[in-house]
């Protein structure tokens, strides 16, 4: 069924009547205008009449209590993202309204467009204002304003879509081309993803935003002051500064430690009093007197947990892409009971981690009760048990065990998807050809299972550098992540608005990863 036939004889009706359809746009441009007027006036007028708004505007110079910041309250009360969806819907409205005004068929789709996912806004509006009267105790007054005006606004809406699903091809003129016909379908499949992605995602992110501008105490009902950058001036205050080793001068040489490290100078005292505290020192090479790099932090536990995360990621997911590869191309080839392996291998990575972390606290015990001390010494590859789990220097490896040993398996699977794709005729050519299984590896396989190895590279990535649950098993505070260091912060130093800028850095880093995974491997672009 075709509706060229009804469109070319409206489009005839309208030229024979041009007034009519140039009142119908007018009409049309004015009523968007107006829509777009509105949402701009109704912005401002729900910020001005906030009562925490005019709390802030009205309060009393002679009050023994600090003024509360005003950009705080506006942010607590109305956030980033709501107000600039509203002026960005606003400023749409009415520059579709004045597009309309020429009467082009792209205008008419867009309103046809907008009339429809207005309905459904003020139908969920409706909906969401229904379900919050009903949470709300008997003795609260009903608003049902806050109900029937959604449901008349979505009436409306649903008029103006009807109407221009039927009338408005005499209405506006002209043909639409290719490209902004698909760029229309594109926003309008678009809608619905960006909702929930701002219900679900950037809305979090931006509340916890501005708690990091605050010193907003968790679990408290203190009224947070806003304190700007200085949650991100501490985490982030980093120096770097060249020391000397501590000098024997009847020796001549550098002063050491029982175990044979350099004892190195500490930073200014000035610097110390600031509250900066050294966390690592690098030797540097080709000096008449041993200096050394000393890399300080305003917040030397986060620093730590920082270089805790990175090591782990970088060694773990290094060791989990080997393993797997092996695994991937062991358990693709063809031999008896191939079908089970890939059942087998993937039990680790279907144990919940808090369990896995459980079982190896119990292998890892420092003990001859240890199944790893046991077998270790049964191999004689040590003579007494080790302290794997509160030896500082054994519980970073003694963690890359135990994530390689599960999410091992979920990488291999993931080359296992890649490499039933890859054809075996290219295999058969290479034979032929008197290419080696290595040569085929490293000619076929390899560079086929790019793509894939960037998919599970950047999975594994991610999921390393917010690692939490494996470490706060095994270790609790004794070794901190990122993850576990923002965990501490939050829960047991009650301090929200410090922990919400840990964990805004937190999601810059995996963004940066993210970003540089996709770039580096060129996974958008194969």
């Amino acid at each position: 069924m075709t509706f060229t036939p009804l469109i070319e004889h409206n489009q005839a009706a309208a030229a024979e009547n041009p007034a009519r359809g140039r009142l119908a746009a007018y009409f049309l441009s004015s009523l968007f205008i107006f829509l777009g007027l509105a949402a701009i006036l109704l912005l401002i007028v729900s910020v001005t009449s906030s009562p925490v708004i005019r709390a802030v505007l009205e309060w009393d110079a002679a009050s023994p209590d600090p003024a509360p910041s005003l950009i705080l309250v506006f942010l607590a009360e109305f956030g980033i993202i709501l107000p600039l969806l509203i002026l960005g819907a606003g400023i749409g409205f009415i520059w579709l309204g004045f597009q309309m005004r020429g009467r082009h068929v792209t205008a008419g789709h867009w309103a046809h467009i907008a009339a429809m996912w207005l309905t459904i806004g003020s139908l969920i509006l409706a909906f969401l204002n229904a379900v919050q009267t009903l949470n709300t105790k008997s003795d609260t007054p009903v608003n049902a304003g806050a109900i029937l005006f959604p449901l008349v606004a979505a009436g409306g809406f649903a008029a103006l879509y009807v109407w221009l699903n039927n009338n408005r091809w005499w209405v506006f003129r002209g043909q639409e081309d290719y490209l902004a016909r698909e760029t229309r379908v594109a926003w309008n499949m678009l809608i619905p993803t960006l909702a929930v992605f701002v219900i679900v995602a950037a809305r979090p992110l931006e509340q916890t935003f501005i708690r990091s501008l605050t010193d907003k105490r968790f679990a408290s009902q203190e009224v947070p002051r806003f304190v700007g950058l200085e949650n991100y001036r501490s985490l982030l205050g980093i120096r770097l500064d060249s020391v000397s080793c501590r000098w024997n001068e009847e020796t001549g040489a550098c002063v050491t430690r029982n175990d044979g490290s350099i004892r190195w100078e500490s930073i200014d005292q000035g610097l110390l009093e600031e509250g900066y505290r050294t966390v690592w020192t690098i030797p540097l090479p080709f000096e008449a007197r041993a200096h050394a790099l000393a890399i300080s932090s305003l917040d030397d536990d986060f620093l730590q947990g920082i270089g805790t995360t990175l090591v782990f990621a970088a060694i773990s997911v290094t060791l989990e892409l080997l393993i797997a590869l092996f695994m991937a191309v062991t358990v693709n080839s063809e031999f008896a009971g191939r079908g089970l392996m890939r059942a087998v291998m993937l039990i680790p990575w279907a144990i919940p981690t808090v369990i896995s972390a459980r079982l190896w606290e119990l292998m890892l015990k420092d003990t001859n009760a240890g199944i790893i001390n046991r077998v270790l010494m049964d191999l004689q590859v040590i003579d007494l048990p080790k302290a794997w789990l509160s030896d500082v220097t054994l519980q970073l490896p003694a963690a890359i065990m135990v994530d390689v040993w599960k999410t091992a398996p979920f990488m291999a699977l993931l080359l296992l998807a890649g490499l039933q794709t890859i054809p075996k005729d290219l295999y058969e050519a290479a034979a032929v050809d008197g290419a080696t299984r290595v040569n085929q590896f490293f000619k076929i396989t390899l560079p086929l299972l790019r793509p894939t190895i960037g998919v599970a590279l950047v999975f594994r990535t991610l999921d390393a550098l917010r690692v939490f649950d494996l470490f706060n098993v095994l270790f609790g505070r004794q070794q901190l992540t990122m993850a576990t260091y923002d965990y501490e912060t939050l829960v047991n130093n009650q301090r929200d608005g410090y922990a919400s800028a840990v964990s805004m850095i937190i999601f810059l880093l995996i963004a940066v990863f993210a970003m540089i995974y996709v770039r580096l491997l060129n996974v958008e672009t194969e």
